[in-house]
């Protein structure tokens, strides 16, 4: 049997088409409707590992944090509306805008750490017991 040039491109093309139908049957395995998350959390305490943020999809209507700890590397679900949540989707955001590390935004910061600390003020004779044994 003898095989020419252009029926050779045709079986080619017609498996070509039948391995992209194949695909794209498989890739329906999502329900519209389904999230990861079915129940969030408003914050989470301890140092966090990972974090993963998947935006709006056809197969969910709503953006998805999801950050796994460090004591325990279970995945925890966040809600996005909480501010914790808000925070990690803005970090996340503008890591990915400028094309830095999203490890960065799982170091939490304390609050006044990265400001300068105010030196106390001394009170001059204004404390109680200073004031108590001051004789008249």
């Amino acid at each position: 049997m003898k095989l020419y040039p252009q029926s050779a491109c045709q079986l080619a093309f017609l498996s070509l088409c039948c391995a992209l139908i194949t695909v794209r049957e498989s890739d329906g395995t999502f329900v519209p409707g389904r999230c990861l998350c079915p129940q969030t959390q408003p914050g989470v305490r301890g140092q966090l590992r990972e974090l993963t943020v998947y935006h709006k999809s056809p197969s969910c209507d709503k953006i998805t944090v999801i950050v796994t700890l460090r004591s325990n590397n279970e995945p925890v679900c966040l809600n996005p509306e909480a501010p914790m949540g808000k925070q990690l989707i803005r970090c996340w955001n503008r890591a990915h805008k400028v094309g830095r590390d999203v490890k960065l935004c799982l170091k939490r910061r304390r609050r006044g750490r990265g400001q300068k600390q105010r030196p106390r003020q001394r009170n001059r004779g204004h404390n109680r017991k200073s004031s108590s044994s001051y004789s008249q």
